[in-house]
């Protein structure tokens, strides 16, 4: 028995498209997609989307939604998430209200419990790990979550959801505020945070894969060189001590691949640099599965995972 789903992360700095097919269980991918759109832009300033970032959304939903019609997949059955953006910005419920009434996409605004949930069920799928427990960092684009989960039973034993990512980071970073903005975050963490230090980091979404493919030097994202990819401490010591000043017109001439993610790779670089040494990593293992994929899987949004419920 097959049944064929798609699923939409929209997230702080892009939304990705995952389609896949069911069978027995096991997930075969027919189409993955990714585009940039900013979500997050300038957002801890105006509360709100920006313009620019909500057409930019709109145009990606509106193609992905087409493809799904193109596969036969229903909108209305199309699975879609969105994260810490969504859940601060003042506007996103009029923004994913018009989504719904023109594109037929519902969009479900998450808690990051549930972030942290279908992230680890992501990375657990049909992965292979040494240790029973493990922790996990998913950094988006405006917040970061540590997980602790156990490989055997899947059950996430604890998380921490940050108010910082890549695109905020890089924010911080144009306005000279980065140290005394990440020296709060540790703090208001500190009685958590220690908890997750760990040896082997497991790290997932955009900024980890295209720190995977930079460390590689690939000119293109070639994600099956990047996954399971791991990175020692003294490889992400590297990256930052090479990277970390670059303009985002000197990274994009080294790594076309990255398009406008350029804009937010030095924050995300900035981040996975001093998060690795606060939780004392020695290796960082890169998966590209992530939150799209344990929501294909799961196949439904139940109540308990939305966002103000």
């Amino acid at each position: 028995m097959t049944n064929l789903r798609a699923s939409i992360d929209i997230g702080s700095n892009s939304v990705l498209l995952l389609v896949g097919d069911i069978s027995n269980g096991k997930l075969r991918e027919i189409s993955k997609r990714s585009e940039i759109t900013s979500l997050g832009r300038d957002l801890d300033a105006t509360k709100n989307f920006h313009s620019e970032s909500m057409e930019a959304t709109y145009q990606a939903l509106e193609s992905y939604a087409k493809e799904c019609d193109h596969l036969g997949i229903q909108r209305t059955d199309i699975i879609a998430t969105a994260t810490e953006a969504s859940r601060v910005a003042a506007n996103a419920s009029v923004f994913f209200a018009k989504v719904e009434h023109d594109l037929k996409i519902k969009v479900n605004i998450i808690t990051s419990q549930a972030e942290a949930y279908f992230s680890s069920k992501g990375i657990l799928n049909n992965g292979q790990f040494r240790s029973e427990i493990i922790t996990i960092m998913d950094i988006g684009g405006a917040s970061t979550e540590l997980i602790r989960v156990n490989t055997k039973t899947f059950q996430v034993l604890e998380t921490i959801s940050m108010p910082i990512g890549a695109v905020r980071a890089t924010q911080w970073l144009d306005e000279k505020l980065f140290v005394q903005r990440l020296q709060k975050v540790f703090l208001d963490f500190r009685n958590e945070i220690d908890k997750f230090q760990t040896k082997e980091l497991y790290c997932v979404a955009g900024t980890v894969t295209s720190l995977g493919n930079m460390h590689l030097k690939n000119k293109e994202f070639i994600e099956n060189e990047v996954h399971g990819l791991v990175l020692k401490a003294e490889d992400v010591d590297a990256l930052f001590k090479t990277y970390s000043e670059f303009s985002p017109k000197e990274t994009l001439e080294l790594f076309p691949f990255l398009k406008k993610r350029t804009n937010s790779i030095r924050g995300g670089l900035h981040l996975v640099y001093h998060l690795a040494h606060r939780l004392m990593v020695k290796e960082l293992t890169i998966s590209t599965y992530g939150l799209r994929f344990g929501t294909l899987l799961e196949g439904e949004i139940k109540k308990q995972y939305l966002y103000g419920q």
